[in-house]
């Protein structure tokens, strides 16, 4: 990627896109360009933090591992979101593992790169500060969603977030989830593989839900948005 468009990239972004265009090309101009294959580790859980990661193309999950190997996927991200952010704020280490879910270029910002920023332009923080808020509204969602949502209530919520909206019109396209495994819908819902598929075969069968392929067809977002609880 060249500087421009590393700059054009960061200007998408909630966290850099207040800055004018001068301070996101000198931004650019010392950053770094990673890419990632799918299912490489970008960073590990509980490992020292110091830059953080702007994805330009491709998607990444981040997840928390138990001592005894289970997983929970917390979110996954496209362009132009960033992500580990956290452990560059308070010097700690890395509260979940980045992978990438398929190839990802990522520009890489440092941790002095962004304490600058913090301490140069009080813009910046009030974003930091949003993300922050961000991080800790979903965390205590997923943890509501545990209490009070059953899972068919919960897969519900996690194709919606899921999917990619057409842009057509109501006679276009319907939304449609990008690439998922069952075995990753389970990570994200709390639940096995097995009451995955029984919640998704039980959805395609009301007509709610279209299986196609590794992805999924929103048939009534209406109704998901109803057992979502939204």
């Amino acid at each position: 990627m060249t500087p421009k468009q590393i700059a054009e990239l960061l200007a998408e972004t909630d966290l850099f896109g207040v800055l004018d265009p001068a301070t996101l090309e000198e931004v650019a101009a010392r950053t770094l360009v990673r890419v990632v294959e799918k299912g490489q580790t970008i960073f590990v859980q509980d490992e020292p933090g110091d830059r953080m990661f702007v994805i330009a193309e491709g998607a990444v999950k981040l997840v928390v591992r138990s001592a005894q190997g289970e997983v929970v996927e917390l979110v996954r991200h496209w362009r132009p979101a960033t992500f580990g952010e956290v452990a560059l704020l308070d010097g700690g280490t890395r509260s979940a593992t980045a992978e990438a879910v398929e190839r990802a270029t990522l520009v890489v910002v440092t941790r002095d790169e962004l304490i600058h920023l913090l301490r140069s332009d009080p813009q910046v923080v009030d974003r930091v500060l949003e993300a922050l808020g961000g991080l800790i509204r979903r965390a205590d969602q997923q943890a509501t969603e545990l209490v009070f949502l059953d899972l068919p209530g919960r897969l519900a919520r996690r194709l919606l977030e899921l999917a990619e909206t057409p842009g057509d019109g109501p006679k276009g396209p319907r939304p449609r989830t990008r690439r998922v495994t069952q075995t990753e819908l389970a990570n994200m819902v709390g639940g096995s593989r097995q009451s995955v598929n029984i919640a998704l075969r039980s959805l395609e069968r009301r007509g709610f839900i279209r299986l196609v392929g590794w992805s999924i067809e929103l048939l009534d977002p209406a109704e998901l948005r109803r057992r979502a609880g939204w």
